[in-house]
């Protein structure tokens, strides 16, 4: 048998006791450049196999502090607060700073506070990098799907930024897996990546004593790792001629051939709304019927908008086989044939059984459904 009512008076008593910090309670005593926490070599142990190692070592005496130097006095009081008690004072300030402590002593409930308290922060482009290394280095998993969402939907402004450009290489490989995949970014992504590289190389080169330093070869040893992941045959022809051809010198010459033979043939639709915010999405050159449609509708306001759906009036007959085409995660937007033939875009969401997806649409900014809305193809 056990007592209910022993049980809940000892947890408000530890955490009186905690708040009282009277030395004569404690057997441990933490010093932060003269300010002092006291606590229980138990308490601590049991609840954190990290403090346990650190304290098993020897006996700690109330005279032998434990100087802590990486840590502040504030936030380190946080945290046995949250032992003792188990509530945390977690604000948009300390956050970070406490969920790497939880980290690194493994306090799993106070990581799971942390990681709960990020995922509900608003995500801009002055915080997406911190956001992202964190969750990264904590491996948190409620942070990583608004992360990757907020690179997606705003990454033409995304890989603008100053901070992206001195990010170190795991950030880059991040960015890398986030948008593999997705239409009309492939041609940002090797901007991104070529952009990366020199800024690196240029700074191994302030720091060489080397006359001979090799600007070339210092970019395409930065590239070796991310070149096999750039997706050069989704590529316009255009654009591989105007960007990729004259940086040859990352490339053989059977590799610059073979780049250039198998450009993308498709065809990109982009869809506009009244606030100048665009969606793209390729349509496969086999298309013909669904290319020549949407070149005949080029420039053409919709025909009727919904939150998440617009059309063009085309009535056109839905092929009979079933659209090689499935619905998969991430991607938010789709060209798609309704049960009447119309041509519109649909919210992934609002996917019917009668809908035949043509195409999967991506935004390089936050898009969404306005009236005169215009489709083409570019």
């Amino acid at each position: 048998m056990k007592s209910m009512n022993y049980i809940n008076k000892i947890q408000p008593q530890l955490e009186a006791a905690f708040k009282s910090q009277d030395p004569e309670l404690f057997d441990i005593v933490f010093d932060f450049e003269g300010k002092k926490l006291y606590a229980d070599k138990l308490i601590l142990s049991i609840n954190s196999s990290t403090f346990k190692s650190m304290l098993s070592d020897r006996w700690i005496s109330k005279n032998d502090a434990i100087k802590i130097e990486t840590y502040k006095y504030d936030d380190f009081k946080e945290l046995l607060t949250f032992i003792y008690s188990g509530k945390c004072n977690i604000t948009n300030e300390n956050v970070v700073r406490i969920l790497h402590m939880s980290e690194f002593y493994q306090i799993e409930d106070l990581k799971d506070l942390c990681e709960e308290n990020l995922s509900k922060t608003k995500l801009n482009l002055s915080n997406i990098f911190q956001l992202l290394e964190t969750s990264n280095k904590c491996s948190l998993i409620q942070t990583k799907k608004p992360i990757h969402d907020f690179v997606t939907h705003n990454f033409s402004n995304f890989i603008k930024s100053d901070e992206l450009l001195n990010a170190d290489k795991s950030m880059i490989k991040e960015i890398v897996a986030i948008e593999s995949n997705l239409s009309k970014h492939h041609e940002y992504m090797f901007q991104l990546i070529y952009k990366w590289s020199k800024n690196q190389s240029i700074k191994k080169q302030r720091l060489s004593i080397d006359e001979n330093f090799d600007m070339k070869d210092a970019i395409k040893t930065e590239m070796q790792e991310f070149l096999p992941n750039i997706q050069f045959n989704k590529m316009k022809l255009k654009f591989l001629q105007k960007f990729v051809v004259p940086k040859c010198f990352l490339f053989t010459s059977d590799e610059l051939a073979n780049i250039l033979k198998n450009p993308n043939p498709d065809a990109r639709v982009k869809i506009t709304n009244s606030n100048g915010q665009a969606i793209y999405g390729d349509i496969s050159f086999k298309q013909k019927n669904e290319i020549e449609l949407i070149k005949s509708l080029n420039g053409r306001k919709s025909d009727n908008e919904f939150r998440f759906y617009i059309y063009w009036d085309t009535y056109c007959e839905i092929p009979d086989t079933p659209s090689p085409l499935k619905k998969k995660d991430g991607v938010e937007w789709y060209l798609t044939y309704d049960d009447e033939g119309r041509i519109g875009v649909t919210h992934c969401c609002h996917i019917e059984h009668g809908d035949y997806l043509l195409a999967e649409m991506f935004s390089t900014t936050d898009f969404v459904i306005t009236t005169k809305c215009k489709i083409k193809i570019e």
